[in-house]
């Protein structure tokens, strides 16, 4: 009999080469090279961030890197997922128990007609009868040791399939969690580049309002002396208060940025962690590479590759449902009714069986089952060129906006420039006379409009550069 079991086996193992994964039908057309380029450079690390030489930035992503409570959580996540891999591929393996179990009865056998003679003196019990009040008992005890084992034959693939989809579920999981780790890396230097930003903002709002205090005590003292009208005196008094309420606008931005900085970092927001002031004149450049070369190192590209891999395989998967399932199945171990007999292998029991199962009728949910995991397969496939399509998009507009960005900066800071002089020549013209006190004013919120749209452009022109980084893959080596 055994020989006959082993020959089904290998007969139907045989067939086992049909149920394989289908190839993923994903095709898209790739260009060599991107439409706008950036200067070419020197390569940028994995610690991309290093390129832009300031050390305080340095201490932040080391301190983010060691203390963050989101990064810490990512560590943990893919641990689950690891675990999570783990558990899936089990049943590749043949299952193995290990039980002892022990067990005492006793029951009453006057209330069944029956007498201690009735046993004879039985072997595997011994009854007794209670003198005192005629009661006849039966007693047994039984201990046992055993060790089962079941191994389902993978035939149609089916367990391979499973295992290959958990292993592609952890990839995609993987990248998931890299890629949020180095979104969360980019969004950091975004906030500390914020809170620059917002500072010198803070520090221009403090320079304006000495420039208009300064005018403003100027025009007073004139107005004392008969030389300039009330109307002046109130008008300037007004810019200061407007100038005021700007600055404190300006220092609430600062600190709400400083904040939201400490909080990633897993620091108490007191909003009194020390940044750089300055916002760097010279951003590293960054070699953008070619398209196809995105593809490997986009994590989220990867992942969505993964998804649309496990899809496929789950699809094959379901096919072999409807085939028989084949399971090994063995035990050994003993029984007595001794403790002291466990280990005796003349008490010994063993059996070894083959199971087969075959889907007969299920309601349709076979064929439901496989029709499902087919349309999930095409959605993973789909999702995986909107992927690629979004992420080629992504490299292009930030290439794009990255010349954009140059010629606006350039025009801001010419604009800047021409305010300067403007605001000038408009204070030596009403010390003449020649022009009254609202060509000054106006002339002074134009420059400090111009130079405000300046530290702007210069951190839009950061932002830029941290969305190409993200956007070609971060790790570039």
């Amino acid at each position: 009999m055994k020989n006959i079991l082993i020959l089904f086996t290998i007969l139907l193992s045989s067939c086992a080469d049909t149920i394989t994964t289908k190839n993923l039908s994903v095709t898209q057309s790739i260009p060599e090279v991107w439409k706008y380029s950036i200067s070419e450079s020197s390569e940028v690390t994995g610690k991309w961030w290093e390129a832009f030489q300031d050390t305080i930035l340095n201490k932040v992503y080391t301190e983010f890197n060691s203390n963050s409570p989101d990064l810490k959580s990512i560590v943990s996540r893919l641990e689950m997922a690891r675990q999570a891999y783990k558990i899936n591929i089990a049943p590749r393996f043949p299952a193995a128990s290990l039980g002892l179990s022990g067990s005492s009865r006793q029951q009453n056998l006057t209330a069944f007609g029956l007498s201690e003679d009735f046993f004879g003196g039985g072997q595997n019990g011994e009854p007794s009868s209670d003198s005192g009040n005629g009661v006849t008992s039966f007693s047994s005890n039984n201990f046992g040791l055993n060790l089962s084992m079941q191994w389902e034959i993978d035939i149609w693939r089916k367990i391979f399939n499973q295992s290959r989809a958990a292993e592609k579920d952890y990839e995609s999981v993987s990248h998931d969690l890299s890629y949020l780790s180095f979104s969360m890396q980019v969004q950091l230097a975004k906030l500390y580049y914020s809170a620059a930003e917002a500072y010198n903002q803070y520090d221009l709002a403090i320079e304006t309002l000495e420039n208009i205090t300064e005018l403003a005590d100027m025009v007073s003292a004139r107005y004392e002396k008969g030389l300039r009208s009330s109307l002046d005196v109130r008008l300037t008094q007004s810019s200061v208060s407007s100038s005021k309420a700007l600055l404190e606008n300006r220092r609430q931005v600062y600190i709400a940025l400083v904040r939201r900085l400490e909080a990633m970092l897993g620091k108490y927001p007191d909003g009194s962690y020390l940044i750089s002031k300055d916002l760097p004149s010279a951003l590293p450049d960054i070699p953008a590479s070619m398209p196809a070369e995105i593809l490997n190192r986009r994590p989220d590209i990867r992942s969505s590759l993964a998804k649309a891999q496990a899809a496929s395989y789950r699809s094959a998967e379901s096919l072999s449902s409807f085939f028989p399932g084949v399971t090994l199945t063995s035990s050994v171990g003993t029984s007595s009714s001794e403790l002291k007999d466990i280990l005796n292998e003349d008490y010994q029991i063993w059996s070894q069986g083959l199971n087969i199962g075959l889907p007969i009728f299920q309601g349709g949910r076979l064929v439901a089952n496989k029709k499902m995991s087919e349309e999930v397969k095409n959605v993973a496939e789909q999702d995986l060129i909107k992927t690629i399509i979004n992420a080629f998009s992504e490299v292009e507009q930030t290439l794009f906006s990255e010349q954009s960005n140059k010629v606006l900066l350039e025009s801001y800071a010419d604009a800047a420039k021409q305010a300067e002089a403007a605001y000038k020549l408009s204070r030596e013209r009403y010390d003449s006379g020649l022009v009254d006190l609202i060509a000054v004013l106006d002339s002074q919120q134009r420059w400090f409009q111009a130079r405000s749209q300046v530290l702007l452009a210069k951190k839009t022109k950061i932002d830029t550069r941290l969305n190409l980084i993200l956007a070609l893959g971060g790790d570039l080596k």
